[in-house]
């Protein structure tokens, strides 16, 4: 099973995005962050309820909770105010991405 956030495929084309605009994929990665972290946070939060056998831990039900936080580390991240957003408004300051922009801009 995968893990939520940037897995091989889409790192790719991160990769090639940011060449072409840096500004969207460092706002894309920040995203993802964000994401990652959440969900995250959110299986962490799960281990610490005390389980019963009310609901037997099966194989299924991991997948459809996992699926689950995914999900809701997906519809928390992305918005202004959040981790990533702040993540990208420090980071585009920085000068290797001022230096990533202009590159970009003059190709």
């Amino acid at each position: 099973m995968k893990n939520y956030g940037i897995y091989y495929q889409n790192l790719n084309e991160l990769i090639n995005l940011s060449k072409k605009d840096p500004k969207i994929a460092l706002k894309k990665a920040c995203s993802e962050f964000e994401s990652l972290l959440w969900y995250e946070i959110l299986k962490g939060l799960d281990n610490t309820i005390i389980k019963s056998n009310f609901f037997p831990e099966t194989l299924e039900r991991k997948i459809f909770q996992d699926y689950l936080y995914q999900e809701i580390a997906r519809s928390i991240s992305g918005r202004p105010g959040g981790l990533g957003d702040y993540l990208y408004k420090n980071l585009i300051k920085s000068s290797y991405f001022k230096y990533k922009i202009n590159n970009a801009d003059n190709r």
